[in-house]
């Protein structure tokens, strides 16, 4: 073969770069929007008294998930979704980091925005990050993000932005006292419009937008709490305020990528990262008045309400969309099946996760059979689902009822029987003898009927299988 002459080079480079940019753009633009403590029974399409049409709308037009699982709480829910593991295998099963702690979720591991980053993607990060602050390696902008506008610690003043009267308000490593008045979700959205506008489009973009509402305490602009009528509960009045308003948030940025040209190559996914907090201080701006009904439960329990949460996916990209899944999904399938949309390599740490984009494009069964709800030795409590049972073992009895709205039926639960109480006693390892619970949380998800007692063997059966997994525990780290 000879030598290429001028016009040959300049052809050649010209579909080398046509070719790299159609690989590039072919990628599809993620945008992940995680709930905080948003329960079963706080979206429109669950419960009508909420506001949420725009949620409902992408919801209904997409993929809703009716067996999304998260874990029950915060900062684990987050390790999960970021490291594609569960957490009780990377030391973050026990309780939320509290601010100060001198932990966080482990530098050992590669984080989603560091693969996708590594693929090609412009990697953004807006709102809560809860995933330790006690050094810069541990902070957003050194695990895989280009850019981070947020708060480091887990819960914050919505207007003044401060935890225990500490600004905890940045941008990258930068405190933003200007900001002060300025109600943060509008702060976010506006920053995640910003994100998208000024988004070069010959690159894919992941924006991981983590909503701080409807987290505590109750704050919202009046304008949303004036939607609701003014004989509701107060404090679940302005919890269901601050749904809307998150709705707004959803519907701003879901806009911006049109008007950006982006949204007919984006896969836009929303879910909660816990069940909501049911409790309501009376009297208290700081209240909790999220709501899981008819799920059992509270956020912080491993009973349906506290991890079975609202979740869709939208897309254009979607092959088949309008429609309801009850397919088994938890929140470490979202790393593995992201990966595969962007074609990024999952080689490397091990995954807990499954990629599940057959079953939410096509409508295919759910890669998973098994799905840990967690393993905490501190408790101690754990729970395993296999195909549709699930098993409970150990302390589970805090927040262990069903609690309807608060303007239904205040200060009060819909209290489990002595029949539903009842359960055999089993000892998981030498953690000890605690009770043991076995649903079909298909048939029975509200877990009214406990089964443990019919079905001995598969009682002795899951607990064996936990008791194996258990032996791939990381120990807790202080929270």
């Amino acid at each position: 073969m000879g030598w290429l002459g001028p016009a040959q080079l300049v052809l050649v480079l010209v579909l080398v770069l046509a070719l790299s940019d159609g690989a590039t753009t072919n990628q599809p633009h993620i945008v992940f929007i995680l709930a905080d403590d948003l329960g079963y029974n706080d979206v429109s399409w669950h419960n009508p008294d909420i506001l949420s049409p725009t949620l409902e709308a992408l919801a209904r037009e997409g993929v809703i998930l009716e067996q999304n699982y998260a874990q029950p709480l915060c900062t684990p829910s987050r390790s999960a979704l970021l490291s594609g593991r569960y957490p009780f295998h990377v030391g973050r099963q026990h309780d939320v980091l509290s601010p100060h702690m001198p932990t966080g979720l482990t530098i050992n591991v590669t984080l989603l925005p560091e693969r996708l980053r590594s693929a090609g993607y412009s990697t953004h990060m807006v709102g809560k990050w809860h995933q330790g602050n006690c050094a810069p390696e541990y902070l957003p902008q050194n695990r895989g993000f280009d850019t981070f506008l947020g708060y480091w610690c887990g819960q914050l003043e919505h207007y003044n932005h401060t935890v225990q009267d500490a600004l905890d308000f940045w941008d990258g490593d930068r405190p933003l006292p200007e900001l002060d008045g300025v109600y943060a979700t509008s702060v976010f959205t506006d920053r995640a419009e910003s994100i998208i506008k000024e988004h070069n489009a010959s690159r894919p973009l992941f924006m991981y937008l983590s909503a701080q509402n409807p987290h505590a305490p109750l704050e919202v602009p009046s304008e949303y709490e004036e939607l609701y009528p003014a004989t509701m509960n107060a404090d679940r009045r302005t919890y269901s305020a601050m749904v809307t308003a998150l709705d707004d948030s959803v519907g701003r940025v879901v806009q911006a990528l049109k008007d950006a040209d982006l949204y007919s190559n984006s896969v836009i996914l929303f879910v909660s990262d816990n069940g909501g907090s049911v409790f309501s201080n009376h009297g208290s701006r700081d209240g909790f008045a999220g709501n899981n009904y008819p799920l059992r439960g509270d956020k912080n329990t491993l009973w349906e309400g506290g991890t079975r949460t609202p979740a869709f996916v939208h897309s254009p990209l979607l092959e088949r969309a309008g429609y309801v899944s009850h397919e088994l999904i938890h929140i470490t399938d979202w790393m593995p099946t992201l990966l595969r949309l962007a074609g990024a390599s999952a080689d490397g740490d091990p995954l807990d996760g499954f990629d599940q984009w057959p079953m939410l494009s096509a409508g295919q069964p759910s890669a998973r059979t098994e799905m840990v709800y967690n393993i905490d030795e501190k408790l101690p409590n754990a729970a395993l689902r296999i195909g549709d049972l699930k098993l409970l073992w150990g302390d589970n009895s805090g927040s262990s009822d069903w609690y309807p709205v608060l303007e239904a039926l205040p200060d009060s639960s819909d209290r489990a029987p002595a029949s539903a109480r009842r359960s055999v006693r089993s000892s998981l390892g030498s953690l000890g003898d605690y009770p043991v619970y076995l649903f079909n949380v298909t048939a029975d998800p509200t877990e009214r009927q406990d089964l443990s007692s019919l079905m001995p063997e598969t009682v002795q059966a899951m607990l064996e299988r936990l008791l194996e997994l258990s032996k791939e525990l990381v120990a807790g780290r202080p929270a």
